[in-house]
């Protein structure tokens, strides 16, 4: 088993350690490299997990993402579960392998490539990623929550206890995801098995075929499903009409209270990955990440959702 070119010693160590511990796939690698460098900003890539290209002795290659321990909190115990789920459905890559902080998936290769902002603008790559989410959305649930207003909280208390540098009016916009959470939770909330993932990175594209695919089920549990779109609509539109374009190719028609939950869902996302980048960049050892600048883009672009004037009207009106 030899690396693409050079690599890192501690690179090497990590990676062939990870293989050895891989029941499928030990002892069947030639050769393997890096498939992408964890980047957070602005396209908030590979993160979580080194992605590593692992070519096998029968001409397959298998994309391996081995799990970083300062993000462990940030990968869910039901994560190969939930990509196993999505691969039954034609919605992502199928399992090649797991073990504990490893999972290997069927490699993408050129042409596929990772989509980004721009990508989600067009109203037909958009329309595939929504109606993917919403076949997984149909599937029944997988039996462990997902609670994003937890998870906002918990990443406060972690910056508050880290002393992480907030932005003077995070407080405000933590309190603003309370307010909607408790709407929500009044106007009610019917469970769906969610990606709860909206980043575009996370969405691969073909563009030969057209062909559309699903990633990262790192944070996959029962939630909202409005959720899934709130988060995807956040991501790609910033105008109000292609955010009503969306929800159309969602669900066929714009309910102007599903159109509000979606808004308000959108912020709750931004806060959501706002503070856990503010959180990784004075807790995590790999400082060359730019896991502050995200982190505070995020914060931003929850600020303007929170500080709009119709923002009242929408948590009324769910």
């Amino acid at each position: 088993m030899t690396p693409f070119g050079s690599a890192a010693n501690a690179f090497d160590e990590r990676v062939e350690a990870a293989v050895a511990r891989l029941p499928r796939l030990a002892g069947k690698v030639t050769r393997y490299g890096l498939a992408a460098a964890a980047v957070a900003s602005p396209v908030h890539r590979g993160v979580a997990s080194d992605g590593v290209r692992l070519d096998l002795d029968d001409g397959r290659s298998v994309f391996l993402k081995i799990r970083h321990e300062d993000c462990a909190a940030d990968v869910a115990p039901q994560a190969a579960e939930a990509t196993r789920k999505a691969a039954a459905l034609g919605v992502g890559p199928a399992v090649a392998d797991e073990a504990e902080g490893l999972l290997a998936l069927d490699f993408l290769d050129a042409p596929w490539r990772y989509g980004r902002v721009g990508d989600l603008q067009d109203a037909a790559i958009l329309s595939q990623a929504l109606s993917l989410t919403k076949r997984l959305h149909g599937d029944g649930l997988i039996g462990r929550r997902f609670d994003p207003f937890a998870r906002v909280a918990a990443l406060y208390a972690d910056a508050m206890s880290a002393g992480a540098p907030l932005p003077d009016d995070t407080d405000r916009l933590v309190a603003a995801c309370a307010l909607i959470g408790e709407a929500t939770a009044a106007a009610g909330v019917d469970l769906a098995f969610c990606r709860n993932d909206g980043v575009a990175s996370n969405v691969m594209l073909q563009p030969e075929t057209g062909e559309v695919r699903l990633v990262d089920f790192d944070l996959a549990g029962d939630n909202d499903p409005w959720f899934d779109v709130g988060a995807l609509m956040n991501e790609a539109c910033r105008f109000e009409a292609d955010q009503r374009a969306a929800l159309e190719a969602y669900a066929g028609a714009c309910d102007e209270r599903v159109l509000n939950r979606c808004r308000l869902y959108g912020a709750v996302d931004d806060v959501m990955w706002g503070l856990w980048g503010v959180v990784r960049a004075v807790t995590s050892p790999r400082t060359g990440v730019e896991f502050y600048k995200y982190g505070t883009w995020r914060l931003s672009h929850a600020r303007t959702t929170a500080a709009a004037r119709e923002f009242e009207v929408w948590l009324r009106r769910l």
